[in-house]
């Protein structure tokens, strides 16, 4: 049994509040916090970005939809061979220009990524954004390229986006 800082009742050990009072029972000092599980997640880091050599320009120019769920918008693009990805501004216009899915609020750079075109398929790549690039839950480091997958989730800074990828032989997004 153990004692209630807050009323002094007996409370059984293991509660984390008093039965009593509510009073929070685990004032312990010095005591470690146990680590949740996936808590190492957001801070691990990301995959290997592919060879600068496996880079090759590709063949056919991939066909890609890219959705906002918080606007609900669709970009339908076809990669010849980059996309820029940012916000519109005087001097730049992006192919995908997401001002309009409160980019600024949310922390998109004018230009922050750029999707391109390789033998591969296709990668992502930051480019230097000022609140970051996350793809699935990792963190990008700049000017680096990662492989997409269709059904990947990105965040160009708290703005989320999944892209899916065409099939290049069915002709439908």
């Amino acid at each position: 049994m153990i004692k209630c800082t807050e009323c002094g009742s007996s409370q059984e050990e293991g509660l984390l509040f008093c039965s009593e009072c509510g009073g929070f029972l685990l004032v312990e000092t010095g005591k470690i916090t146990a680590v949740l599980p996936f808590s190492e997640f957001a801070n691990r880091p990301p995959p290997p970005p592919l060879a600068k050599d496996t880079l090759a320009p590709a063949a056919v120019a991939p066909k890609i939809a890219l959705v906002v769920p918080s606007s609900r918008r669709r970009f339908k693009l076809t990669v010849q061979d980059e996309v820029q990805i940012g916000r519109a501004s005087s001097e730049l216009v992006p192919e995908v220009d997401l001002s309009d899915d409160d980019g600024a609020e949310k922390g998109v750079s004018r230009l922050h990524a750029k999707i391109h075109a390789v033998q591969e398929g296709l990668v992502l790549i930051d480019l230097n954004s000022t609140n970051g690039t996350l793809l699935n839950n990792y963190r990008l480091p700049p000017h680096e390229p990662y492989p997409l997958q269709s059904g990947d989730e990105i965040r160009f800074g708290d703005l989320l986006v999944h892209i899916f990828l065409s099939d290049s032989g069915s002709g439908t997004n």
